[in-house]
């Protein structure tokens, strides 16, 4: 569905994207993620056809279309993260005069408009819906015209917690009936509920593209137990390495072991029947958002 091959793009002496490459395929919601500054716009803006890459090559849809031809734009809906819309227009009226754009007639507004949940606010003119209801609008107006690919830049950035979840929620509801949805954010949190694969950018480059699953499994193969000891000593860590358990010594009287697949409980039963007494554990798991992060800081390019 996009197949983006090499992509540079500078700005003068600033390289924003640097040798960017990675596909999404059809019925993906691929999420594109990384700080500000990372290069995640400029991307968008060359897959929206709005700049033109210094180098690489960038093919949309099953034509391979570069950005610039109109048929590539017709099968692109895109939902910025802060919409505007015609002054004094109703809802129904402002999604008429894109439809009308497209050639579309009012039958395609009012599906647009069911979609999204807005049918009841169709008179209401848009300049006065909250910052929820005028991201729906927006992605209403994605919408128009079946596109085959949806692009969401930021979408719920300026939105209240219930607002973001109402959106997701539509986003979710859009994954579910096959959509291929790109969805840029600089949050994992962002993204974690509704994508398939996350891409996290730093510096114009990819450090890291993997799938939620094997986010997850990373996730779980950081967990460890901290295990404070009534009293130090170098007995307790022995009895674990003996049982072949992986041991840090993170203080006199505290151990960090290895939690992962039920290790955690053979660490407190091996204690115990080693006689060594245990004050207080605590399993530790690091967040995706710190697991993001760390992929980040470190800003290892991955071809």
């Amino acid at each position: 569905m996009i197949r983006v091959e090499g992509l540079v793009k500078r700005y003068g002496a600033v390289t924003a994207v640097d040798g960017l490459s990675f596909e999404v395929e059809r019925g993906e919601t691929f999420a594109l993620i990384g700080p500000n500054g990372a290069g995640k716009t400029t991307t968008l803006k060359v897959l929206l056809g709005l700049v033109r890459p210094d180098a690489g090559r960038v093919a949309l849809g099953p034509d391979a279309l570069p950005p610039a031809d109109p048929r590539a734009r017709r099968s692109l809906g895109y939902v910025p993260q802060r919409a505007e819309f015609p002054a004094g227009r109703t809802v129904a009226e402002a999604l008429r005069f894109y439809a009308a754009l497209h050639g579309l007639g009012p039958g395609a507004v009012g599906r647009a408009l069911a979609r999204v949940g807005l049918s009841g606010l169709a008179a209401r003119r848009a300049s006065e819906l909250s910052g929820g209801m005028t991201q729906r609008l927006s992605l209403a107006q994605a919408l128009l015209g079946d596109p085959e690919l949806l692009v969401l830049d930021e979408p719920t950035a300026s939105l209240d917690p219930e607002a973001t979840w109402e959106f997701r929620s539509l986003v979710e509801g859009l994954r579910r009936e096959g959509a291929t949805i790109l969805l840029c954010s600089h949050l994992l949190a962002e993204v974690e509920r509704v994508a398939d694969r996350v891409l996290i950018l730093a510096g114009g480059r990819r450090v890291g593209l993997e799938s939620l699953a094997e986010l997850r499994g990373r996730q779980m193969s950081a967990t460890r137990l901290a295990i404070e000891l009534r009293e130090p000593g170098p007995h307790a860590a022995a009895a674990l390495r003996a049982r072949g358990l992986a041991v840090e010594q993170s203080g006199p009287a505290t151990l960090l072991v290895d939690g992962r697949n039920g290790t955690g409980v053979e660490a407190l039963e091996t204690l115990r029947a080693a006689g060594v007494a245990v004050r207080t554990f605590e399993v530790q798991r690091p967040t995706l958002e710190e697991i993001f992060l760390a992929a980040v800081k470190g800003d290892r390019p991955h071809a």
